[in-house]
């Protein structure tokens, strides 16, 4: 019979698989992601960073916003981010040493993405209490696009 079932030929397999897929993972931060990653009901733990997602009220609605933490020094590094997109674009700038211009950028087009959903959550609100709500409805359309928008500039820096 075959020694595939052997104990010490299985242990040496997997520790032949995990030292390739380490010595890969130096070069692909993709998979560096995929390796590390840790999550719970509360957060997502990426390398020596952690996504925490907390609720917030927002524009009258309870939403989730994204907090990244140093996990060596425990120190928030970005808070209240709208998209967990964003957080995780952050995170992998952060792991390959992509910081400066790039994070601030994200930022930036994740503020410009919480003022339009804050915007058509509003207009929406009025439109629904009858405040011309033909306005509201329109003016909400037009925020909606702009939602769009700025999500697909983010994710463009993904």
């Amino acid at each position: 019979m075959n020694d595939i079932f052997d104990p010490a030929i299985i242990e040496q397999e997997v520790n032949l698989a995990s030292y390739e897929l380490l010595e890969a993972s130096k070069n692909d931060v993709d998979l560096r992601f995929a390796m590390t990653q840790h999550i719970t009901e509360s957060s997502v733990s990426v390398s020596n960073y952690r996504i925490d997602i907390v609720i917030i009220e927002f524009a009258g609605h309870a939403k989730r916003f994204y907090n990244i933490i140093d996990t060596i020094t425990n120190n928030i590094l970005h808070d209240e981010l709208a998209l967990f997109e964003t957080a995780m674009a952050i995170v992998k700038k952060y792991m390959t040493g992509k910081d400066g211009y790039v994070i601030a950028e994200l930022v930036k087009l994740d503020i410009e993405y919480t003022s339009a959903l804050h915007e058509v959550w509003s207009h929406n609100s009025r439109a629904r209490l009858g405040k011309n709500e033909n306005i509201a409805l329109a003016k909400a359309s037009a925020a909606k696009i702009k939602v769009g928008e700025a999500k697909q500039k983010i994710l463009k820096r993904l």
